[in-house]
């Protein structure tokens, strides 16, 4: 398995999508499950679904997909240089998703933040609410991230 590979896999049977105002997502889906399972050990991104036959003459098939826009930056930076037929449109989309990425980067640090300060000032002895007040957010959010919730 190599990244080569796998963008030659994804340009037949691949598909990247909007699915939010600027989120991505990806999909390979097949009926032979060990293909995605090997292209999913070698990213070390994305999940395996299975997509239930809708016609009895049908095969079960599965999906392999990734939706954190993180993961999708990370494969399509990946694969790009190997792709033909998707080349031009993973190009163009590419820059917004290392926006994305790193958006999600600061929002993911920010929460770690105030996870960490939320259960410090509990053990403290603060309430729900003013743990609230004084990080900026909503109490029941802080009491979700003292109790691992989040």
């Amino acid at each position: 398995m190599n990244w080569d590979y796998i963008a030659g896999f994804f340009d037949g049977e691949g598909t990247v999508g909007k699915y939010s105002e600027s989120g991505y997502k990806i999909g390979i889906s097949q009926s032979h499950k060990g293909v995605l399972k090997d292209i999913q050990n070698f990213s070390g991104v994305g999940n395996i679904h299975l997509i239930k036959k809708r016609k009895l003459h049908w095969k079960d098939a599965w999906i392999y997909y990734i939706a954190k826009q993180e993961d999708v930056y990370f494969f399509l930076t990946h694969i790009l240089n190997g792709l033909i037929v998707k080349k031009e449109r993973v190009s163009e989309i590419i820059p917004e998703l290392k926006i994305n990425a790193e958006n999600s980067k600061k929002r993911r640090q920010k929460h770690l933040a105030n996870k960490k300060m939320a259960k410090d000032l509990r053990e403290r002895g603060c309430s729900y609410r003013e743990i609230g007040k004084r990080l900026g957010i909503d109490w029941g959010y802080a009491r979700r991230l003292i109790m691992d919730l989040s």
